[in-house]
């Protein structure tokens, strides 16, 4: 045999990894070995310990500190990288551990493959699918999946910033544009992956001081700049980190066109109208006037009745009036007067404390933002540059601010929200509040916390509480994973609900593919049984053949109807083995196409044991898949291979050594 050629199993000391690495020995490879045994075990490749041609390192591939250059400096052919807890059991009892192996440690291990001109070849797994809604799984099938359920989800009072302005979680669409931030904290739009909704029963985690009021779930991604630190980071808000000295992003980069022009709508009413129709002013001096229109102005139609030749007909006098008295406030009396005059409508100043224009256009087109209790900002004036968006601010808090110029005041909601977009969109922040409790009608008022004092733009969360909770709880995928959320007008950037651990490494690896034309391969593995399992690990064949072994009852979660797909080892790695060979870059399915209820093969475990168990049942698991079966026709015509090893055979030989180990 020629052991020329060297392999790096990541994961090997692991159930698949040990079978791998004894495949590729009696193959001719030289193998390294490379597992930091938090969930593979050393019984599992202790007899590949003589062979000279087999190498064990101890190591974990996630750890930032390592140089994966120095470890291995020597040829590299190819890296196989397995390392990652597959069990429920694990998983659940390493989350983190699990994610980092596929993000971190697939980041590292690339990164070595580009060094070493290595092929990569990356095991993921048939839970990309999730819950799938078509059975049998094609490779093409994008998955149904809750990525880390139970998720990391916002208390259903949440609101999240889109395009169209703010929204309920529970009233988002695929059609809608979420807020994110780009690396650099620019402001971006992307439609949502998938939305979640969630009941939740239990307890959540609450954030709540001056700046912020967020209750979530225990695992939910915060966004956090620890003291000292410079970037912020993902952490979730069951972490025992001081909270209170950690610093929350309230602020972000905008950056758009200069609009030279507002352009009136030309189905405005202006029939009859004695004015010459406006077609367009300058946009500065539209967000200027349209500032003052929004606090201090209102429009006003007066029906009047004429007899002219002893006809009687009816008129309308159309006015937009804008209040400002020029004894009480003399400077801002002259601003406003000066806006006007740039602009193309005749006005006077003389009538009862207030400009006056009569003119049936405008008054046509401003009517539509409603009464004081209705007025907004309609969103074209929100998508302007930065620059330009600092006018109409001024304008509205000279209209309707403090004199301090950090409190902005409104009955309308729409409006005071409107505001609080615009303060993000020019480099402010702003939290809501009601101004005065005790009226019918509520005013609003927003105070703009960064305008004077820069440490507002990353203040600190509070310390956490924990909060009972039953109902619905909801997040949204986005590719940046970096939301603008608010609950009770307090606004922050906060984390979303990303995807789990193996769906992020299949992205990373195709990056790599793209960006460095990395020889690269996806095997996506389904339901993988025999020798070396853990019968502890939560898989349903283990835990199936270990309670009939003992004579035990044998626990089926909900009915037992859900199907699985069961592959022996050795198929699977011998599937693995051809992909790596292969010209191919997959995904590809690994898995046996052949499909059973769960209850169905508890009964052919009882049945090939021999045992007397009886069959318990317990609630069905959060995000247990319905169906799992691949279709493995891509395997079929592009490796030449399918399963040889059926069901009862394999199913003897996993007995056999359950009895022994």
């Amino acid at each position: 045999m020629n052991y020329s050629q060297q392999i790096l199993i990541t994961g090997g000391a692991g159930f698949i990894g040990s079978h791998f690495c004894d495949n590729l020995l009696k193959k001719g490879f030289s193998i390294i070995c490379l597992d930091n045994l938090l969930t593979g075990r050393k019984e599992n490749i202790i007899h590949l310990f003589k062979n000279k041609n087999f190498k064990f390192i101890r190591q974990d591939v996630t750890n930032p500190s390592l140089n994966l250059w120095r470890t291995f400096p020597g040829k590299l052919d190819a890296i196989c990288h397995l390392a990652s807890p597959a069990a429920p059991k694990d998983y659940l009892k390493f989350p983190l551990e699990t994610l980092k192996a596929g993000s971190l440690g697939t980041l590292n291990l690339l990164e070595l493959a580009r060094k070493k001109r290595a092929i990569f070849l990356f095991a993921s797994t048939s839970e990309i699918y999730g819950d799938p809604k078509v059975s049998p799984q094609k490779e093409t099938y994008w998955g149904n999946v809750n990525s880390i359920g139970p998720r990391s989800c916002y208390s259903s009072d949440t609101e999240i910033l889109t395009k169209s302005g703010w929204k309920f979680f529970y009233k988002l669409n695929k059609n809608d544009y979420i807020l994110t931030l780009s690396k650099d904290h620019k402001i971006e739009y992307h439609q949502p992956q998938e939305i979640i909704k969630e009941e939740y029963k239990g307890q959540l985690i609450r954030f709540k001081n001056y700046q912020c009021d967020l209750l979530v779930t225990p695992n939910h991604k915060m966004y956090v700049k620890k003291r000292n630190n410079r970037e912020f980071k993902f952490i979730e808000a069951f972490k025992s980190i001081n909270w209170s000295r950690t610093h929350m992003l309230k602020v972000a980069n905008y950056e758009n066109k200069n609009i030279k022009y507002f352009f009136f709508p030309e189905n405005v009413d202006r029939k009859n109208s004695k004015t010459p129709f406006v077609k367009k002013v300058k946009m500065d001096d539209w967000l200027e006037f349209f500032g003052y229109y929004i606090t201090e102005g209102c429009v006003s139609i007066q029906r009047r009745r004429r007899i002219i030749n002893n006809k009687k007909y009816i008129s309308y006098n159309y006015r937009v009036l804008i209040a400002q008295d020029k004894h009480k406030n003399t400077q801002n009396y002259n601003r406003i007067k000066s806006c006007l005059e740039r602009l193309p409508f005749n006005f006077v100043n003389s009538y009862d404390h207030q400009f006056c224009i009569t003119n049936k256009q405008l008054a046509n087109y401003l009517i539509r933002f409603g009464k004081s209790d209705e007025k907004y900002i309609p969103r074209e004036l929100l998508n302007i540059s930065k620059r330009q968006l600092k006018i109409l601010f001024e304008a509205m808090m000279l209209g309707d601010g403090n004199k301090e110029g950090n409190k902005y005041y409104s009955s309308s909601f729409r409006l005071i929200s409107d505001f609080q977009e615009l303060l993000l969109r020019i480099g402010y922040a702003g939290n809501i509040a009601i101004h005065d409790k005790g009226k019918s009608k509520p005013l609003y008022r927003i105070h703009i916390l960064n305008r004077f004092n820069n440490k507002y733009r990353t203040p600190t969360y509070s310390n956490r509480c924990i909060q009972n909770y039953n109902g619905f709880v909801y997040c949204v995928n986005v590719p940046n994973h970096i939301i603008y959320v608010r609950r009770n007008g307090k606004a922050v950037f906060c984390g979303n609900c990303y995807d789990e651990a193996k769906r992020f490494s299949e992205a990373l690896v195709m990056a790599f593919y793209r960006k460095y034309n990395l020889s690269v391969k996806i095997a996506r593995i389904f339901n993988t049984y025999g020798p070396k399992m853990k019968r502890d690990d939560g898989r349903v064949v283990p835990a199936f053949i270990g309670q009939t072994l003992k004579n035990e009852p044998l626990t089926i979660f909900g009915r037992g109807d859900q199907t699985r797909s069961f592959c022996y080892v050795s198929d699977l790695v011998e599937g693995l083995y051809r992909l790596l060979k292969s010209k191919e870059i997959g995904p590809i399915n690994l898995g046996n196409p052949r499909e059973m209820k769960v209850f169905d093969l508890a009964k052919l475990i009882i049945k090939m044991t021999g045992a007397k168990s009886k069959i318990i049942y317990k609630p069905l698991p959060v995000d247990d898949p319905k169906c799992r079966c691949p279709e493995i026709k891509r395997a079929k015509e592009l490796l030449n291979w399918q399963p040889k090893v059926n069901l009862e055979q394999g199913l003897k030989k996993t007995i056999n050594w359950f009895k022994t180990a």
